[in-house]
């Protein structure tokens, strides 16, 4: 059995339409398929785990139809369930995660290379300790990024003109626009870094952002050569820069030629604590909020998740 959970909002709409599609194939009866439909803010989270231990070992694999909060929230929800077996059609506007595990079909071809010939590997998210609860980690499959990285985030969540982007094909361009937005207010933080327990102080950090794979924001290579790796994460670190050379450094995001900036560091990781004496905006896969401390590493278990890369 395979088991769907569509977001069908997301991508103003195209989740359901993504889905509607997938529907028509005759390899979705055949196969003996379910659809169950997201319908508020972390519903995706409940359904997962409801879903994982209603059905249990009689479960194939969990197919996401949305975007790449859908699938954070999957992640999260599928926690107590790691031999579940999980794979993502993107429906979004960012869609991030495909592009990290190469994942180049869409729609039907993508749904039938899922079900006909998979590739299952192995994924080691990204584990949170302390970001919203001491009592329960959070897990991430992207990237989580502090500074004006959350505040660009939260700007992009905000957005009245996501919709008509969407209809527009042009998705890429929100975390674009919010940059520009948050870019001539934004004030560069203090933090303290502890990268496998070497401390660093970050003095006017215009962001802090921990990957799993090269890319946010809807395709900016933040990290060109990262790969999926079972132990380590890789730390961008964007200090003492002016505003005007972010625009400069942001233009060339996309191309993975940031890189070449002086204030641009690149490090990897297996623990990275993060501290500050005030809250300050973060994005874990696209969702915003604010904190003041947390730990971030990779989770031990591995989650077989259909990817390439």
């Amino acid at each position: 059995m395979y088991l769907f959970i569509v977001n069908p909002v997301s991508g103003s709409g195209r989740g359901r339409k993504v889905y509607e599609k997938i529907k028509q194939e005759p390899l979705y009866m055949k196969k003996e398929c379910r659809a169950f439909f997201t319908e508020y803010e972390g519903h995706a989270r409940s359904l997962a785990s409801q879903l994982a231990e209603m059905f249990k070992d009689r479960v194939n694999a969990i197919l996401v139809v949305g975007g790449d909060g859908t699938l954070h929230e999957v992640v999260n929800g599928l926690q107590r369930y790691p031999n579940v077996k999980l794979a993502f059609i993107p429906a979004g506007s960012g869609n991030d995660f495909a592009r990290g595990c190469k994942l180049t079909l869409k729609n039907e071809s993508l749904f039938k290379q899922i079900l006909q010939s998979p590739s299952w590997r192995p994924y080691w998210l990204g584990k949170i300790k302390n970001i919203r609860s001491e009592n329960q980690a959070l897990y991430f499959a992207n990237s989580i990024g502090f500074g004006f990285d959350g505040e660009v985030a939260s700007a992009t969540n905000k957005a009245g003109y996501t919709k008509l982007l969407s209809l527009l094909k042009l998705s890429r361009l929100q975390y674009v626009i919010a940059l520009l937005q948050v870019l001539l207010s934004y004030q560069p933080k203090n933090l303290e870094l502890e990268l496998d327990g070497k401390k660093r102080k970050v003095e006017n950090a215009f962001m802090v952002t921990i990957t799993n794979h090269p890319y946010f924001g809807g395709g900016m290579k933040i990290v060109p050569d990262a790969s999926i790796h079972p132990h380590h994460l890789y730390v961008i670190i964007i200090e003492n820069i002016s505003k005007l050379k972010v625009l400069f450094l942001f233009f060339t995001v996309f191309f993975g030629k940031h890189l070449s900036f002086k204030e641009v560091k690149v490090y990897q990781a297996e623990t990275i604590r993060v501290q500050t004496n005030e809250k300050i905006d973060y994005q874990v896969d696209g969702n915003s909020g604010k904190c003041t401390n947390c730990t971030v590493s990779k989770e031990n278990s591995t989650r077989q998740i259909h990817r390439f890369l």
